[in-house]
């Protein structure tokens, strides 16, 4: 992982075999991010998402894909130092993939943009 700072903003370089959610906790923890918003785009060869299932309680329905993905777009927020990310994504039979995003193994790059709000 490759972090450049630029005025307001973290450019995250990810690389394969890395966990896109526990890199953004590392970030979250080292930069001591309060609240931000999370873009990016990339490729990865295993994700986990959620899909709202139930309400109340609220309940994801999980899925697993394996194989090559390309995420086009994710957005979320780190929200009182929790991270909450939104993806869409298109896999190799061109199915789209969109939900709450669990994890995410990155396949040659991944790209976040973190856009600070407040730190500690």
């Amino acid at each position: 992982m490759l972090v450049k700072e630029k005025s307001n903003l973290l450019v995250v370089y990810l690389e394969s075999g890395e966990d896109i959610e526990q890199q953004i906790q590392n970030i979250v923890r080292e930069y001591k991010l309060i609240d931000a918003k999370i873009t990016g785009y990339g490729y990865l060869q295993r994700m986990e998402y959620g899909v709202l299932a139930q309400v109340d309680p609220f309940f994801l329905s999980k899925i697993l894909k394996e194989g090559l993905v390309t995420v086009t777009n994710i957005n979320g927020l780190v929200d009182n130092r929790e991270s909450s990310i939104m993806i869409n994504a298109v896999d190799d039979k061109f199915e789209r993939h969109q939900g709450r995003l669990i994890s995410g193994i990155v396949v040659n790059s991944f790209n976040i943009i973190l856009e600070i709000y407040k730190t500690e």
